[in-house]
Protein backbone atom coordinates (compact mmCIF):
# COMPACT_ATOMS: atom_id res chain seq x y z
CA UNK A 1 0.00 0.00 0.00
CA UNK A 2 1.55 3.16 -1.03
CA UNK A 3 0.26 6.98 -0.05
CA UNK A 4 0.40 9.63 -2.59
CA UNK A 5 2.96 11.67 -2.35
CA UNK A 6 4.13 15.91 -3.65
CA UNK A 7 7.69 14.59 -3.15
CA UNK A 8 7.26 11.37 -5.65
CA UNK A 9 4.92 13.84 -7.82
CA UNK A 10 7.43 16.51 -8.54
CA UNK A 11 10.22 14.03 -9.50
CA UNK A 12 7.96 13.07 -11.96
CA UNK A 13 8.02 16.47 -13.55
CA UNK A 14 9.87 18.56 -16.06
CA UNK A 15 12.22 20.58 -13.45
CA UNK A 16 10.28 23.95 -15.24
CA UNK A 17 7.10 22.48 -13.86
CA UNK A 18 8.57 21.25 -10.70
CA UNK A 19 9.66 24.73 -9.96
CA UNK A 20 6.50 26.97 -9.98
CA UNK A 21 5.44 23.87 -7.39
CA UNK A 22 8.08 24.70 -5.03
CA UNK A 23 7.81 28.32 -5.00
CA UNK A 24 4.67 27.72 -3.78
CA UNK A 25 2.70 29.78 -6.93
CA UNK A 26 0.55 26.71 -7.39
CA UNK A 27 -1.01 24.12 -5.51
CA UNK A 28 -2.27 20.46 -6.58
CA UNK A 29 -5.21 19.64 -4.29
CA UNK A 30 -5.81 16.29 -5.62
CA UNK A 31 -2.07 14.86 -3.67
CA UNK A 32 -2.69 17.96 -1.12
CA UNK A 33 -6.16 16.92 -0.21
CA UNK A 34 -8.40 14.87 -2.52
CA UNK A 35 -6.23 11.70 -1.93
CA UNK A 36 -4.17 12.09 1.05
CA UNK A 37 -6.07 9.64 3.28
CA UNK A 38 -6.43 7.12 0.14
CA UNK A 39 -4.18 4.21 0.26
CA UNK A 40 -3.08 2.69 -3.02
CA UNK A 41 -2.37 -0.58 -3.77
CA UNK A 42 1.49 -1.58 -5.02
CA UNK A 43 2.21 -2.29 -7.65
CA UNK A 44 -0.45 -1.27 -9.71
CA UNK A 45 -1.47 -3.76 -12.93
CA UNK A 46 -2.48 -2.12 -15.98
CA UNK A 47 -4.12 -5.32 -18.29
CA UNK A 48 -4.71 -4.34 -22.18
CA UNK A 49 -8.10 -5.56 -23.45
CA UNK A 50 -7.13 -3.20 -27.08
CA UNK A 51 -7.17 -7.24 -28.72
CA UNK A 52 -10.20 -8.43 -27.88
CA UNK A 53 -12.71 -5.97 -26.15
CA UNK A 54 -11.40 -3.30 -28.64
CA UNK A 55 -11.50 -5.42 -31.62
CA UNK A 56 -15.26 -5.74 -30.88
CA UNK A 57 -15.85 -1.94 -31.73
CA UNK A 58 -18.47 -2.39 -34.82
CA UNK A 59 -16.48 -2.66 -38.33
CA UNK A 60 -13.12 -3.08 -37.03
CA UNK A 61 -11.39 -6.24 -37.98
CA UNK A 62 -7.38 -6.76 -37.22
CA UNK A 63 -5.31 -9.39 -39.27
CA UNK A 64 -3.18 -11.74 -37.34
CA UNK A 65 -0.22 -10.25 -38.67
CA UNK A 66 -1.62 -6.66 -37.36
CA UNK A 67 -2.58 -8.17 -33.74
CA UNK A 68 1.04 -9.72 -33.41
CA UNK A 69 2.49 -6.28 -34.66
CA UNK A 70 0.44 -4.76 -31.98
CA UNK A 71 0.99 -7.05 -29.19
CA UNK A 72 4.84 -6.49 -29.49
CA UNK A 73 4.18 -2.95 -29.22
CA UNK A 74 1.82 -3.49 -26.03
CA UNK A 75 5.38 -5.40 -24.42
CA UNK A 76 7.06 -2.21 -24.86
CA UNK A 77 5.15 0.17 -23.47
CA UNK A 78 5.11 -1.96 -20.48
CA UNK A 79 1.38 -3.43 -19.66
CA UNK A 80 1.23 -6.10 -17.20
CA UNK A 81 -0.34 -8.32 -19.55
CA UNK A 82 -3.03 -8.07 -22.52
CA UNK A 83 -6.29 -9.91 -23.04
CA UNK A 84 -5.41 -11.23 -26.94
CA UNK A 85 -8.28 -12.36 -28.38
CA UNK A 86 -11.62 -14.89 -28.84
CA UNK A 87 -10.27 -17.59 -30.91
CA UNK A 88 -13.78 -19.20 -30.72
CA UNK A 89 -15.30 -16.62 -33.03
CA UNK A 90 -13.09 -16.97 -36.45
CA UNK A 91 -10.66 -19.19 -38.13
CA UNK A 92 -8.70 -15.58 -38.40
CA UNK A 93 -9.02 -15.24 -34.79
CA UNK A 94 -7.24 -18.62 -33.77
CA UNK A 95 -4.67 -18.03 -36.46
CA UNK A 96 -3.20 -14.62 -34.48
CA UNK A 97 -4.07 -15.96 -31.23
CA UNK A 98 -1.73 -18.75 -31.84
CA UNK A 99 0.90 -16.90 -33.82
CA UNK A 100 1.05 -14.50 -30.12
CA UNK A 101 1.54 -17.45 -27.85
CA UNK A 102 4.14 -19.06 -30.65
CA UNK A 103 6.32 -15.99 -30.49
CA UNK A 104 5.34 -15.14 -26.68
CA UNK A 105 4.74 -18.42 -24.47
CA UNK A 106 4.84 -16.33 -21.08
CA UNK A 107 3.68 -13.84 -19.47
CA UNK A 108 0.41 -12.91 -18.09
CA UNK A 109 -1.70 -13.03 -21.40
CA UNK A 110 -4.88 -14.90 -22.11
CA UNK A 111 -8.05 -15.39 -24.33
CA UNK A 112 -11.74 -14.89 -23.73
CA UNK A 113 -13.89 -18.52 -23.09
CA UNK A 114 -17.79 -18.40 -22.78
CA UNK A 115 -18.67 -21.70 -20.17
CA UNK A 116 -18.73 -23.96 -23.03
CA UNK A 117 -16.35 -27.38 -24.35
CA UNK A 118 -15.59 -25.81 -27.69
CA UNK A 119 -14.76 -22.10 -26.79
CA UNK A 120 -12.22 -24.17 -24.04
CA UNK A 121 -11.11 -26.45 -26.82
CA UNK A 122 -10.23 -23.33 -29.08
CA UNK A 123 -7.91 -21.87 -26.37
CA UNK A 124 -6.35 -24.76 -25.74
CA UNK A 125 -5.59 -25.33 -29.52
CA UNK A 126 -3.94 -21.94 -29.88
CA UNK A 127 -1.70 -22.25 -26.99
CA UNK A 128 -3.29 -20.30 -24.18
CA UNK A 129 -2.13 -20.63 -20.63
CA UNK A 130 -5.11 -18.78 -19.50
CA UNK A 131 -8.63 -17.62 -19.93
CA UNK A 132 -11.24 -15.41 -19.18
CA UNK A 133 -13.59 -18.33 -18.61
CA UNK A 134 -16.83 -16.34 -17.93
CA UNK A 135 -21.06 -16.22 -17.51
CA UNK A 136 -23.80 -13.79 -16.88
CA UNK A 137 -23.99 -12.34 -13.08
CA UNK A 138 -27.45 -10.19 -13.14
CA UNK A 139 -31.03 -12.09 -12.86
CA UNK A 140 -31.95 -10.47 -16.20
CA UNK A 141 -29.01 -11.72 -18.26
CA UNK A 142 -29.13 -15.21 -16.81
CA UNK A 143 -32.81 -15.50 -17.30
CA UNK A 144 -33.80 -13.81 -20.64
CA UNK A 145 -29.81 -14.29 -22.62
CA UNK A 146 -29.08 -17.85 -20.78
CA UNK A 147 -32.89 -19.21 -20.87
CA UNK A 148 -31.72 -20.76 -17.07
CA UNK A 149 -32.41 -20.07 -13.62
CA UNK A 150 -29.54 -18.83 -10.80
CA UNK A 151 -28.88 -22.79 -9.96
CA UNK A 152 -28.40 -23.86 -13.48
CA UNK A 153 -26.17 -21.40 -14.10
CA UNK A 154 -23.71 -22.33 -11.19
CA UNK A 155 -24.24 -25.62 -12.15
CA UNK A 156 -23.37 -25.62 -15.94
CA UNK A 157 -19.89 -23.50 -15.00
CA UNK A 158 -18.79 -25.44 -12.33
CA UNK A 159 -19.06 -28.17 -14.58
CA UNK A 160 -16.80 -26.11 -17.45
CA UNK A 161 -14.57 -25.76 -14.44
CA UNK A 162 -14.11 -29.17 -14.11
CA UNK A 163 -13.04 -29.56 -17.79
CA UNK A 164 -10.71 -25.92 -17.64
CA UNK A 165 -9.02 -27.75 -14.65
CA UNK A 166 -8.66 -31.36 -16.29
CA UNK A 167 -6.47 -29.14 -19.24
CA UNK A 168 -4.56 -27.13 -16.11
CA UNK A 169 -5.79 -23.72 -17.68
CA UNK A 170 -5.64 -20.95 -15.78
CA UNK A 171 -8.80 -19.03 -15.17
CA UNK A 172 -9.33 -15.36 -15.50
CA UNK A 173 -13.09 -15.50 -14.03
CA UNK A 174 -15.04 -13.03 -15.93
CA UNK A 175 -18.77 -11.96 -15.61
CA UNK A 176 -21.07 -9.90 -17.38
CA UNK A 177 -23.31 -7.31 -15.96
CA UNK A 178 -21.76 -7.11 -12.61
CA UNK A 179 -22.93 -3.73 -11.98
CA UNK A 180 -27.01 -4.72 -11.95
CA UNK A 181 -26.29 -7.97 -10.58
CA UNK A 182 -28.10 -9.07 -6.77
CA UNK A 183 -24.67 -9.36 -4.42
CA UNK A 184 -25.14 -12.00 -2.50
CA UNK A 185 -25.52 -14.23 -5.89
CA UNK A 186 -22.89 -13.05 -7.43
CA UNK A 187 -20.44 -13.73 -4.95
CA UNK A 188 -21.56 -17.32 -4.13
CA UNK A 189 -21.03 -17.72 -7.75
CA UNK A 190 -17.45 -16.54 -7.77
CA UNK A 191 -16.48 -18.93 -4.63
CA UNK A 192 -18.08 -21.62 -5.82
CA UNK A 193 -15.79 -21.05 -9.01
CA UNK A 194 -13.01 -20.44 -6.93
CA UNK A 195 -13.47 -23.50 -4.76
CA UNK A 196 -14.22 -25.85 -7.92
CA UNK A 197 -10.90 -24.83 -9.95
CA UNK A 198 -8.50 -24.57 -6.91
CA UNK A 199 -4.87 -23.75 -8.06
CA UNK A 200 -6.30 -22.84 -11.29
CA UNK A 201 -8.43 -19.97 -10.18
CA UNK A 202 -6.21 -17.12 -10.83
CA UNK A 203 -8.09 -14.05 -10.11
CA UNK A 204 -11.76 -12.54 -10.69
CA UNK A 205 -12.81 -8.76 -11.42
CA UNK A 206 -15.90 -6.97 -11.56
CA UNK A 207 -17.44 -5.70 -14.70
CA UNK A 208 -19.87 -2.66 -15.54
CA UNK A 209 -21.07 -4.37 -18.92
CA UNK A 210 -23.44 -1.23 -19.69
CA UNK A 211 -21.33 1.38 -18.14
CA UNK A 212 -24.14 1.64 -15.27
CA UNK A 213 -22.55 3.04 -12.39
CA UNK A 214 -21.10 6.47 -11.04
CA UNK A 215 -17.38 6.51 -9.58
CA UNK A 216 -19.29 7.98 -6.08
CA UNK A 217 -21.55 4.13 -6.64
CA UNK A 218 -18.26 2.56 -7.77
CA UNK A 219 -16.63 2.96 -3.67
CA UNK A 220 -19.59 1.66 -2.34
CA UNK A 221 -20.05 -1.23 -5.32
CA UNK A 222 -16.77 -2.73 -4.31
CA UNK A 223 -17.08 -2.24 -0.23
CA UNK A 224 -20.24 -3.88 -0.07
CA UNK A 225 -19.01 -6.59 -2.67
CA UNK A 226 -15.93 -7.01 -0.19
CA UNK A 227 -18.48 -7.23 2.67
CA UNK A 228 -20.66 -9.73 1.31
CA UNK A 229 -17.13 -11.89 1.12
CA UNK A 230 -16.56 -11.36 4.46
CA UNK A 231 -20.66 -12.15 5.53
CA UNK A 232 -20.07 -15.69 3.78
CA UNK A 233 -17.03 -16.89 5.32
CA UNK A 234 -13.99 -15.41 2.84
CA UNK A 235 -12.81 -12.25 3.82
CA UNK A 236 -9.58 -12.92 2.40
CA UNK A 237 -11.11 -12.67 -1.01
CA UNK A 238 -11.23 -9.37 -2.83
CA UNK A 239 -11.62 -8.39 -6.80
CA UNK A 240 -8.58 -7.52 -8.27
CA UNK A 241 -10.26 -4.35 -10.83
CA UNK A 242 -13.16 -3.40 -12.63
CA UNK A 243 -13.82 -3.46 -16.30
CA UNK A 244 -15.63 -0.59 -17.51
CA UNK A 245 -17.73 0.28 -20.40
CA UNK A 246 -17.80 3.89 -21.81
CA UNK A 247 -21.88 4.41 -22.34
CA UNK A 248 -21.90 7.45 -19.95
CA UNK A 249 -18.59 8.82 -20.93
CA UNK A 250 -17.49 7.54 -16.65
CA UNK A 251 -15.39 4.28 -17.96
CA UNK A 252 -11.93 6.38 -16.89
CA UNK A 253 -13.71 7.64 -13.83
CA UNK A 254 -14.99 4.57 -12.78
CA UNK A 255 -11.83 2.95 -12.91
CA UNK A 256 -9.91 5.36 -11.06
CA UNK A 257 -12.69 5.09 -8.61
CA UNK A 258 -11.71 1.90 -7.80
CA UNK A 259 -8.15 2.36 -6.47
CA UNK A 260 -9.79 4.14 -3.01
CA UNK A 261 -11.17 0.71 -2.52
CA UNK A 262 -7.73 -1.68 -3.07
CA UNK A 263 -8.70 -2.56 -6.31
CA UNK A 264 -4.84 -3.21 -7.99
CA UNK A 265 -5.18 -3.95 -11.18
CA UNK A 266 -6.84 -1.71 -14.44
CA UNK A 267 -7.72 -2.37 -17.67
CA UNK A 268 -8.97 -0.85 -20.78
CA UNK A 269 -8.09 0.04 -23.89
CA UNK A 270 -5.76 1.68 -26.29
CA UNK A 271 -7.61 5.05 -27.60
CA UNK A 272 -10.99 3.57 -25.95
CA UNK A 273 -12.27 1.82 -28.68
CA UNK A 274 -14.90 -1.16 -28.30
CA UNK A 275 -18.61 -2.11 -27.75
CA UNK A 276 -20.92 1.02 -28.20
CA UNK A 277 -18.74 3.65 -26.58
CA UNK A 278 -15.81 1.62 -25.88
CA UNK A 279 -13.68 1.21 -22.91
CA UNK A 280 -11.68 3.02 -20.67
CA UNK A 281 -8.99 4.65 -22.29
CA UNK A 282 -5.85 3.37 -21.19
CA UNK A 283 -4.00 6.64 -21.95
CA UNK A 284 -6.40 8.22 -19.98
CA UNK A 285 -6.04 6.40 -17.03
CA UNK A 286 -1.93 6.53 -16.93
CA UNK A 287 -1.93 10.04 -17.57
CA UNK A 288 -4.01 10.73 -14.59
CA UNK A 289 -2.11 8.54 -12.41
CA UNK A 290 1.04 9.83 -13.05
CA UNK A 291 -0.26 13.61 -14.03
CA UNK A 292 -2.48 14.30 -11.11
CA UNK A 293 -1.27 11.57 -8.45
CA UNK A 294 1.99 11.49 -8.98
CA UNK A 295 2.27 7.38 -9.40
CA UNK A 296 4.94 6.25 -11.44
CA UNK A 297 3.76 3.36 -13.92
CA UNK A 298 6.08 0.88 -15.56
CA UNK A 299 4.49 2.72 -18.60
CA UNK A 300 6.87 4.00 -22.32
CA UNK A 301 4.45 7.44 -22.32
CA UNK A 302 6.14 7.95 -25.84
CA UNK A 303 5.80 4.53 -26.99
CA UNK A 304 2.26 4.68 -25.64
CA UNK A 305 1.34 7.90 -27.83
CA UNK A 306 2.89 5.49 -30.89
CA UNK A 307 1.14 2.62 -30.00
CA UNK A 308 -2.31 4.50 -29.84
CA UNK A 309 -1.73 5.88 -33.38
CA UNK A 310 -0.99 2.37 -34.56
CA UNK A 311 -4.18 1.48 -33.14
CA UNK A 312 -6.24 3.97 -34.78
CA UNK A 313 -4.47 3.23 -37.71
CA UNK A 314 -5.28 -0.83 -37.89
CA UNK A 315 -8.66 -0.75 -36.14
CA UNK A 316 -9.71 2.57 -38.67
CA UNK A 317 -11.22 4.47 -36.41
CA UNK A 318 -9.52 8.21 -36.54
CA UNK A 319 -8.84 9.53 -33.14
CA UNK A 320 -11.33 12.60 -32.14
CA UNK A 321 -9.21 15.63 -32.81
CA UNK A 322 -10.17 16.77 -28.71
CA UNK A 323 -9.18 13.45 -27.18
CA UNK A 324 -7.24 13.70 -24.09
CA UNK A 325 -3.52 13.39 -24.15
CA UNK A 326 -3.79 11.74 -27.74
CA UNK A 327 -5.82 14.39 -29.79
CA UNK A 328 -4.53 16.44 -32.19
CA UNK A 329 -5.12 19.72 -30.30
CA UNK A 330 -4.41 18.13 -26.86
CA UNK A 331 -1.44 20.87 -26.92
CA UNK A 332 -2.59 23.23 -29.82
CA UNK A 333 -3.63 26.47 -29.35
CA UNK A 334 -4.87 29.46 -31.21
CA UNK A 335 -6.30 31.68 -28.81
CA UNK A 336 -4.42 34.89 -28.34
CA UNK A 337 -5.02 34.61 -24.30
CA UNK A 338 -3.88 31.11 -23.74
CA UNK A 339 -1.19 31.15 -26.59
CA UNK A 340 0.32 34.08 -24.78
CA UNK A 341 0.21 31.95 -21.50
CA UNK A 342 1.53 28.81 -22.88
CA UNK A 343 4.45 30.98 -24.55
CA UNK A 344 5.02 31.99 -20.77
CA UNK A 345 5.04 28.84 -19.40
CA UNK A 346 3.31 25.52 -20.61
CA UNK A 347 2.30 24.48 -17.66
CA UNK A 348 -0.11 28.05 -17.57
CA UNK A 349 -2.60 25.90 -20.03
CA UNK A 350 -0.99 22.37 -20.65
CA UNK A 351 -1.41 20.42 -16.83
CA UNK A 352 0.22 17.41 -18.92
CA UNK A 353 3.85 17.89 -19.89
CA UNK A 354 3.75 17.41 -23.78
CA UNK A 355 7.25 16.04 -23.40
CA UNK A 356 5.70 13.33 -21.75
CA UNK A 357 4.77 11.79 -25.29
CA UNK A 358 7.53 13.08 -27.04
CA UNK A 359 5.23 15.89 -28.16
CA UNK A 360 5.42 19.21 -28.09
CA UNK A 361 3.02 22.63 -28.03
CA UNK A 362 1.75 23.69 -31.01
CA UNK A 363 0.54 26.92 -32.13
CA UNK A 364 -2.25 28.01 -35.34
CA UNK A 365 -3.29 30.92 -36.29
CA UNK A 366 -6.66 32.46 -36.83
CA UNK A 367 -9.89 34.38 -35.60
CA UNK A 368 -9.17 34.11 -31.66
CA UNK A 369 -5.09 34.56 -32.60
CA UNK A 370 -3.45 37.36 -30.79
CA UNK A 371 -0.26 39.91 -31.42
CA UNK A 372 2.01 38.42 -29.30
CA UNK A 373 2.14 34.59 -30.34
CA UNK A 374 1.86 35.92 -33.79
CA UNK A 375 5.12 37.47 -33.18
CA UNK A 376 7.51 35.32 -31.14
CA UNK A 377 5.87 32.16 -32.99
CA UNK A 378 5.45 32.74 -36.28
CA UNK A 379 7.68 35.52 -37.15
CA UNK A 380 10.41 36.16 -35.48
CA UNK A 381 11.76 32.72 -35.44
CA UNK A 382 11.98 33.77 -39.21
CA UNK A 383 13.98 36.79 -38.75
CA UNK A 384 10.46 38.80 -39.74
CA UNK A 385 10.49 42.44 -37.71
CA UNK A 386 7.57 44.31 -37.94
CA UNK A 387 6.66 47.51 -36.33
CA UNK A 388 3.90 47.44 -33.50
CA UNK A 389 1.12 48.97 -35.90
CA UNK A 390 2.34 46.33 -38.44
CA UNK A 391 2.30 43.22 -36.26
CA UNK A 392 -1.61 44.63 -35.43
CA UNK A 393 -2.45 45.01 -38.85
CA UNK A 394 -0.53 41.29 -40.01
CA UNK A 395 -2.66 39.68 -36.74
CA UNK A 396 -5.99 41.48 -38.54
CA UNK A 397 -5.36 39.98 -41.57
CA UNK A 398 -5.00 36.63 -39.98
CA UNK A 399 -7.86 36.78 -38.96
CA UNK A 400 -9.49 37.95 -41.79
CA UNK A 401 -7.93 35.37 -43.92
CA UNK A 402 -9.45 32.73 -41.94
CA UNK A 403 -12.87 34.40 -42.47
CA UNK A 404 -12.48 34.46 -46.10
CA UNK A 405 -11.85 30.77 -45.96
CA UNK A 406 -14.03 28.58 -47.80
CA UNK A 407 -15.92 25.84 -45.12
CA UNK A 408 -16.65 23.74 -47.96
CA UNK A 409 -13.76 21.33 -47.29
CA UNK A 410 -14.41 20.69 -43.81
CA UNK A 411 -17.79 20.05 -43.99
CA UNK A 412 -17.14 17.65 -46.94
CA UNK A 413 -14.48 15.98 -44.62
CA UNK A 414 -16.75 15.92 -41.86
CA UNK A 415 -20.31 14.06 -44.19
CA UNK A 416 -17.69 12.05 -45.58
CA UNK A 417 -16.25 11.06 -42.19
CA UNK A 418 -19.56 10.37 -40.71
CA UNK A 419 -20.98 8.25 -43.76
CA UNK A 420 -17.74 6.35 -43.52
CA UNK A 421 -18.27 5.24 -39.34
CA UNK A 422 -21.90 4.68 -39.91
CA UNK A 423 -20.67 2.00 -42.87
CA UNK A 424 -18.26 0.24 -40.78
CA UNK A 425 -20.07 -3.54 -40.23
CA UNK A 426 -21.67 -5.56 -42.74
CA UNK A 427 -25.10 -4.38 -43.54
CA UNK A 428 -28.29 -6.71 -43.83
CA UNK A 429 -28.46 -6.47 -47.45
CA UNK A 430 -24.38 -7.74 -47.49
CA UNK A 431 -25.49 -10.32 -45.34
CA UNK A 432 -28.24 -11.47 -47.49
CA UNK A 433 -26.13 -11.50 -50.41
CA UNK A 434 -23.42 -13.47 -49.00
CA UNK A 435 -26.08 -16.36 -47.55
CA UNK A 436 -27.24 -16.36 -51.48
CA UNK A 437 -24.05 -17.42 -52.47
CA UNK A 438 -23.31 -19.98 -49.81
CA UNK A 439 -26.98 -21.42 -50.34
CA UNK A 440 -26.24 -21.60 -54.53
CA UNK A 441 -29.24 -18.92 -55.33
CA UNK A 442 -27.45 -16.57 -57.42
Amino acid sequence: MVKVKMKKYLELLPPEYAKIYEEGLIHNWNIEEGWKDVSIESPLNIVDMTLRDGEQQTGIYFTPEEKLELFKLMEDVGFNGAEIGFPAVSEDERKACKMIFDEHPVGLNFVMSRAIKSDVDAAIDVGAPAIDLFTSSSDFHIQYKLKMDRETNIEKFLEICDYVRDHDLRVVFGREDCSRADIPYMCRLILAAKERLGQCFATFGLADTTGSMTPRTVVWWINAVKAEFAKQGHPEVKPLAIHCHNDYNLATANSLASLECGCSGLNGTVTGIGERAGNAALEEIITILQGLLGIKLRINMEKLYALAKKVSEYSGVPIPVNKPVIGANAFKHESGIHAAGVLAHPHTYESIPSAWFGRTSIFRYGKFSGTDVVLKDALQPLGIEPTKEQLREITLEIKREQVGRSKEKLKEFVQTYNETMDKMGMTIEEVAEIAKRVMGQE
